[in-house]
């Protein structure tokens, strides 16, 4: 085929879009021309270098005469009538004709005009063969599953996908959305939405234009990304910033992305693997309906010699879930029940309620989905972001080594019993097996299908 040679003398030898649409072809039907007389086609490159006519299409009528004119031009029957088929069957692929409008479009650094080269070929090769026809052929199902790896869901009965782009917990900045507005509208539908898990996802992109979309969001940092059975994208409330935030949710998340979305990127494991991290025990972004939810903690500590027993106590006056209460003349907050939200920290008059200790809660096998599971909260509160690391990556670990293809998390802590796992988890016998456990050969195919 014709397409077939078109990386050869454009990307490897580096000719233009003229030369290579007329050497890939002279190639692959076998016409015998020396290689010499490409030169009479050069001057075409670059829609004759400012811009006009493709390239790609000059080739491309070249290769048309040389097969279908006999002797001239003008006594051949048809041929002019054939040259304009062949220009519309041109622009209904490509939506013009023009280098500049095509530059506009599909121009990567990276491979130039890479796209357009191979479209022309894969429409005169069509027209050559005597097909009405120009229309692409079908995608595979080993096109749409090597694409879904790089974040692209396909759109059924189409050739076209949604890009679904990473960001830092919802937030891009003026550049990036800048930069996606262009590509949604260069390579896609123009519409952007939103995901339930904070990224965007750039509708309408055809395949041809998949690698010249990753190209473009490339320049700003933009990746796309978020699919397969692996870990996926961290997502986390607003907590550094919000009223009620207990701590820095996007500081630890992105420490997270780093560390497990982007360094675990090539671990395969049984399922997906959600991590949500949440301020406070608001819960805005569901930890606890992720396969690994943090929760950031205030839990206060009463001083009773300090406590009055007030019939009216401003501590349980401020307490939002009414576990705080007077019992016996005291200031009764129960461990079991109380959620250590810290609202009540600073509310007595008396100074009963001064001190508070902040910490992290890590919930186990949460999901939502079409079976919901409600993660089981670990029993101890974690005191230091690098213990919670620690725990998330020995969840990671004992999931990839004890899971079974195709199971969730939630799964797995439920086949193998929630204290088992949680021992395993405040145990570093994972960890000393962090080298045998990534590499073994498992999970080839994982259960999730987005």
């Amino acid at each position: 085929m014709i397409k077939d040679y078109v990386r050869k003398y454009y990307l490897e030898q580096d000719h233009n879009c003229a030369e290579t649409v007329f050497l890939a072809a002279n190639e692959a039907l076998g016409l015998g021309l020396p290689e010499e007389s490409a030169k009479l086609i050069s001057a075409f490159g670059g829609g004759m270098g400012c811009g006009s006519t493709c390239g790609a299409l000059a080739g491309s009528m070249a290769i048309l005469g040389q097969c279908r004119v006999q002797g001239r031009a003008h006594a051949t029957e048809g041929f002019k009538e054939q040259c304009a088929a062949l220009k519309e069957a041109f622009e209904k692929r490509l939506g013009s004709i023009f280098c500049e409008d095509l530059k506009g479009k599909c121009f990567t650094e990276q491979e130039r005009c890479m796209v357009t080269v191979t479209a022309a070929a894969e429409v005169l090769e069509a027209f050559l063969k005597g097909s009405e026809e120009t229309e692409l052929p079908p995608l595979t199902a080993a096109d749409i599953k090597r694409v879904k790896g790089l974040g692209f869901l396909h759109q059924k009965g189409t050739r076209c996908f949604n890009g679904r782009i990473l960001t830092r917990n919802g937030k891009i900045t003026a550049a990036e959305s800048q930069c996606l507005t262009e590509a949604a509208e260069k390579f896609g539908s123009g519409e952007i939405a939103m995901t339930t898990r904070l990224t965007l996802e750039v509708q309408g992109i055809p395949y041809e234009n998949i690698e010249p979309f990753r190209q473009y969001v490339a320049k700003v940092g933009l990746e796309t990304g978020g699919t397969g059975s692996k870990v996926r994208p961290v997502v986390s409330c607003k907590g550094t910033t919000c009223q009620y935030g207990l701590c820095d949710t996007f500081a630890l998340s992105n420490r997270i992305h780093e560390l497990f979305y982007k360094g675990y990127h090539d671990v395969l494991l049984p399922h997906k693997f959600k991590i949500a991290v949440g301020g406070c025990p608001n819960n805005c972004v569901k930890p606890d309906l992720n396969d690994f939810g943090i929760v950031g903690q205030r839990i206060p500590v009463v001083d009773n010699d300090k406590c009055r027993g007030c019939k009216k106590c401003a501590v349980a006056e401020n307490c939002p879930i009414h576990v705080a209460h007077v019992e016996n003349g005291k200031l009764n907050i129960p461990a079991d029940s109380c959620n250590h939200c810290g609202r009540c920290v600073g509310k007595c008059p008396f100074q009963a309620v001064e001190e508070s200790r902040y910490g992290y809660k890590i919930y186990l096998g949460g999901r939502w989905g079409k079976k919901v599971a409600q993660g089981r909260a670990m029993s101890k509160v974690f005191t230091s972001e690098e213990e919670v690391i620690a725990v998330l990556e020995k969840a990671i670990l004992l999931f990839r080594d004890q899971g079974v293809t195709g199971e969730r998390f939630a799964d797995t802590v439920a086949r193998l019993g929630f204290e088992n796992v949680e021992a395993q988890l405040l145990d570093n016998a994972l960890l000393e097996r962090k080298a045998e456990i990534l590499g073994a050969e498992k999970h080839l195919v994982g259960g999730a299908t987005c």
